[in-house]
C-alpha cells in the first residue's frame, strides 16, 4: 500500500512538472511570437514612412543631383588658383562645413553664379545697350561674370562672421565652465567634452567646435598643434587667448584654474563694452529712418488738420 502510494506520488509530481514546462514554453512561444510579430509591424511601419517620405518629397533627389552636380563641375573648373582654394577651404572649415566635397561644391556655386549673372545680362541689359560700343558691352560681359562669381564667397564670408560672433557671444560661459570642471579635476579632453555636452543646445556652433577638438585630442597627443588648429579654425582673439593660457599651463605645469577664470572675467568685461559700444550706436542708426519714416508721419498728424483748414478757407474766399 505504502509502494503504491509512494508511486501515484511520483507520477503526479511527473505530470506536474511535464504541465509546468508545457505552460512555460507556451509563453515563451507566445512571447516570441508576440515579439515577431511587433518587429514585423515596425518594420512595415519604418517602409510605408520610407515610402511616403519619398512619395511626398520627390524634391529630394533632384536636389540631391544638383548638388552632385555642382560638385562634379567644381572638381573640373579651373576657376580659382592653390593659394585660393586653401584660403576657401579654410573659411568653409570656419564656417562649419568639412566634408571633403564643400570646397569642390562652392567653387561649382560660383560657376554656376557666374553662368546666372552672363545670363541675366545677356537677357536683361543686351538689349538696352545696342548703341553701346561693342567692347563696352563685352566689358560689362565679363564684369558682370566675375560679380556673380563672388557671390557665393561673399556669402560664405557672411555665414564665417554669423558663426564667430555666435561663438564669441557664449564663449564667457564656456569658460566658467572650464573653471568649473578643472577645479573639479578633470583632464583638458573630459573638460571640453563636458562643456561642449552642456553647451550642445545653447551655443551648438561652440559646442561643435569643442566636440572636435576633443576627438582631436583623443587621436592625436600634440595639444598644442591641435589647439593651434582650433584656434585658426574660429581665428578669434578670445580663442587664441585661451590656447596660449592652455599651452603655456602645460609647458610650465602651472594650474590653469586662476588663469581661466581671469580671462573669464576679461571676456565678460569685453561683452559688456561690446553691448554698451552697440548700444550707444542705435542712436545714430536710428536717425535716418526716424527722418525718412517717423518725422513725416509727425508733421502730417500735427499738420495736417491745419492744412485742411486752410484749405477749406481759401477755397470759401
Amino acid at each position: 500500500m505504502d509502494a503504491l502510494n509512494l508511486d501515484l506520488v511520483i507520477l503526479l509530481g511527473l505530470l506536474l512538472v511535464i504541465a509546468m514546462g508545457g505552460w512555460i514554453l507556451s509563453l515563451g512561444n507566445s512571447r516570441r511570437a508576440r515579439l515577431d510579430q511587433r518587429l514585423q509591424q515596425a518594420t512595415l511601419a519604418a517602409r510605408k514612412t520610407l515610402q511616403t517620405q519619398q512619395e511626398t518629397s520627390p524634391r529630394s533627389g533632384l536636389t540631391h543631383a544638383i548638388i552632385r552636380g555642382l560638385q562634379g563641375a567644381g572638381r573640373r573648373l579651373p576657376l580659382f588658383d592653390r593659394s585660393q582654394r586653401r584660403e576657401m577651404g579654410g573659411k568653409l572649415a570656419s564656417a562649419g562645413f568639412r566634408n571633403n566635397t564643400a570646397l569642390a561644391l562652392l567653387i561649382g556655386l560660383s560657376g554656376a553664379s557666374a553662368l546666372v549673372a552672363i545670363f541675366a545680362i545677356v537677357t536683361l541689359a543686351w538689349p538696352l545697350m545696342r548703341d553701346v560700343n561693342a567692347g563696352f558691352r563685352f566689358l560689362a560681359l565679363i564684369t558682370g561674370g566675375y560679380i556673380g562669381m563672388l557671390v557665393p564667397r561673399i556669402v560664405l564670408d557672411r555665414l564665417v562672421v554669423r558663426r564667430q560672433q555666435a561663438i564669441q557671444r557664449h564663449f564667457p560661459d564656456a569658460l566658467d565652465l572650464l573653471v568649473v570642471c578643472t577645479n573639479a579635476g578633470l583632464g583638458l579632453n573630459a573638460a571640453l567634452q563636458r562643456v561642449a555636452s552642456e553647451l550642445e543646445h545653447l551655443a551648438p556652433a561652440l559646442a561643435d567646435e569643442l566636440t572636435l577638438t576633443s576627438q582631436q585630442l583623443e587621436l592625436s597627443g600634440d595639444m598644442p598643434g591641435v589647439l593651434r588648429q582650433m584656434a585658426d579654425r574660429i581665428n578669434l582673439n578670445s580663442i587664441r587667448s585661451l590656447v596660449a593660457t592652455l599651452i603655456q599651463s602645460r609647458r610650465f605645469g602651472t594650474p590653469i584654474g586662476h588663469a581661466l577664470r581671469v580671462l573669464s572675467q576679461t571676456e565678460r568685461t569685453a561683452r559688456l563694452l561690446r553691448t554698451e559700444e552697440a548700444a550707444a550706436k542705435l542712436a545714430t542708426k536710428i536717425t535716418i529712418p526716424m527722418m525718412l519714416f517717423i518725422l513725416p508721419t509727425v508733421l502730417m498728424v500735427g499738420g495736417g488738420p491745419a492744412i485742411l483748414q486752410l484749405m477749406e478757407i481759401f477755397a470759401n474766399q
